[in-house]
């Protein structure tokens, strides 16, 4: 996933990884995509979901069930990175120009360019946890910069910058893994597609702001720390090491979190075996039971576990 302001130094020439030590069992290849219908029927619920989130804000009235509604469409909204990274494995449909089309769907309205996405997400599973790995390894020095992470300005500065850089053209501030004319001709496309959702949306909250403002614009500016939240479980402190079982971490959550995110929760199980349908990942899990790896039992756990140890670190260097 996208995780706060993660970039790799594109300047600089990655290393070659070594060879991951931890075996996984045979997996059938039939996981690879997903039985027919899966997909709609769990978009078609999220989205179903999302809405009744609005037509409760709207049509209540109740200040309390609107900020919950709210805080639910912004997870709904970071599930929508999800069904992209699955898109961005070519694993979410049969076709490749089906992903193409249904990864820059769900990253539209999340201001994200999908073939920038694409590209360096590749480039991640190529690198990670070790030089050239393009999502963030640095870590939290204390509570305050934890809190302050999580308001996910960095975040926001990363995805619209991207965003811009490509509906201008400017070759010069997106990453070396889309300038190849075809991905270069496709990260145009999405910016400009970005640009015509913005369009579309700032029109529609002319004329109706206040339904706009809390059916969208907040949901889409809390869905940063929603993604934060659900996304730094995956790799946080574990750089330094390209063993998939060493570097990467799954969290078993509860089923409607499972549900909203395709799964994610299941993150080394997804970097032992990358080709396998989000949809397919709890099979995945399943078949991977006696092998060895890092898991957290919820998302709750995992960053009150950070807090405390950043609390005790704190304590210590006083």
């Amino acid at each position: 996933m996208v995780s706060g302001g993660a970039q790799a130094d594109l300047g600089q020439a990655p290393d070659p990884p070594r060879p991951a030590a931890t075996a996984v069992p045979s997996v059938p290849f039939e996981l690879r995509q997903p039985k027919a219908g899966h997909v709609p029927l769990r978009a078609v619920a999220i989205l179903g979901g999302y809405a009744a989130c609005c037509a409760l804000t709207l049509v209540v009235g109740n200040w309390g069930l609107t900020l919950v509604a709210v805080c639910a469409q912004s997870f709904i909204l970071a599930g929508f990175l999800n069904a992209a990274h699955d898109c961005v494995h070519r694993t979410h449909v049969r076709s490749a120009r089906g992903n193409r089309i249904l990864g820059a769907a769900w990253c539209t309205p999340v201001l994200l360019n999908f073939s920038v996405y694409r590209y360096q997400h590749l480039l991640h599973h190529r690198f990670a946890g070790v030089n050239g790995d393009t999502e963030s390894g640095s870590s939290y020095a204390g509570v305050r910069q934890y809190l302050a992470g999580l308001l996910a300005v960095g975040y926001w500065r990363f995805v619209l910058s991207i965003s811009v850089a490509g509906a201008l053209r400017r070759r010069d501030r997106l990453p070396r893994s889309v300038q190849r004319p075809d991905r270069w001709s496709a990260t145009v496309a999405d910016s400009q597609v970005i640009c015509a959702w913005l369009a579309v949306v700032i029109a529609a909250t002319v004329l109706a702001p206040m339904p706009l403002l809390l059916c969208y614009w907040l949901p889409l500016v809390v869905s940063g720390p929603a993604t934060l939240l659900l996304s730094l479980p995956e790799h946080y402190g574990l750089r330094g090491s390209p063993d998939w079982a060493s570097n990467s971490r799954s969290v078993r959550s509860n089923p409607l979190i499972r549900f909203v995110i395709w799964n994610a929760n299941y993150h080394a199980e997804h970097h032992a075996v990358p080709w396998v349908a989000a949809v397919n990942l709890p099979l995945l899990h399943k078949a991977m039971r006696g092998v060895e790896y890092r898991r957290e039992r919820s998302y709750l756990a995992f960053h009150l576990g950070l807090l405390r140890s950043l609390r005790g670190a704190g304590h210590a260097r006083e």
